[in-house]
């Protein structure tokens, strides 16, 4: 076993699975809000449940999810609000979960719960471009042909559901105030899992080479679709 070969290990995984996902998060999420601002101010309150329907629903059942994970109770689960009523509290739909304060594994599980839209709209991003784009996973290879190697159909349909998803990317307060209660926690078990990787894995560059390249690409496209849409919903503004 190497020292360094444990290090790299565990600085991979750090970038990996929070440095990476909590600045894509807080990226994405400050985009997105602003985007649907801009959707607000021209088509109307209830733009954002129309545009991203679909985002609103895979964003409350990720919550859902994770919290039925970790143990949270679900007290209420609403998937989409009633888009010809308005929700006092502007909300497109919600969740709402208890737990015990002095349960270790519900607190831990606050970082997933409120970091679960982003996970789970990253990865149905990623599985729709597989399944609909595979060749943008081989762009460094291909070049400017990944535009031509597929129909113009599964483009269309690509962009619309990643549209879709990518509206319903942005956190609230409340969710990021359960990343900050879990963050320590899961810190401490990410600390945990990657000694334990670094003891037995040969090349800790694999990590990167594997998932760090995939979640990469999908969070590149997450950023990029978020940019254009807030252009986009600028111009129209």
């Amino acid at each position: 076993m190497s020292g360094v070969i444990v290090w790299h290990t565990v600085l991979y995984l750090f970038i990996i699975f929070l440095i990476g996902p909590l600045v894509v998060s807080y990226c994405v999420s400050a985009i997105t809000a602003k985007t649907n601002q801009h959707l607000i101010n021209r088509f109307g309150t209830r733009a954002p449940l129309l545009f991203g329907w679909l985002g609103v629903i895979v964003h409350e059942l990720s919550h859902a999810g994770m919290a039925i994970l970790f143990g949270h109770k679900i007290n209420r689960l609403v998937l989409l609000t009633n888009p010809f009523r308005s929700d006092r509290e502007q909300r497109l739909g919600y969740v709402a979960h208890s737990w015990q304060p002095k349960n270790i594994y519900q607190q831990f599980g606050n970082f997933f719960i409120g970091l679960a839209p982003v996970i789970g709209i990253t990865l149905l991003t990623g599985l729709t471009t597989q399944l609909l784009w595979p060749e943008l996973f081989a762009v460094q290879n291909i070049g400017w042909q990944v535009f031509s190697s597929v129909p113009w159909w599964q483009l269309v349909i690509w962009l619309y559901i990643v549209v879709n998803l990518n509206l319903a990317m942005n956190l609230s307060r409340s969710d990021w105030s359960n990343v900050w209660q879990g963050l320590a926690y899961y810190s401490v078990v990410l600390l945990l899992i990657s000694l334990i990787v670094g003891v037995f894995i040969s090349d800790p560059w694999l990590i990167f080479e594997t998932v760090g390249y995939w979640l990469g690409i999908v969070w590149l496209i997450d950023i990029g679709i978020g940019v254009l849409m807030l252009l986009i919903a600028h111009v129209l503004d």
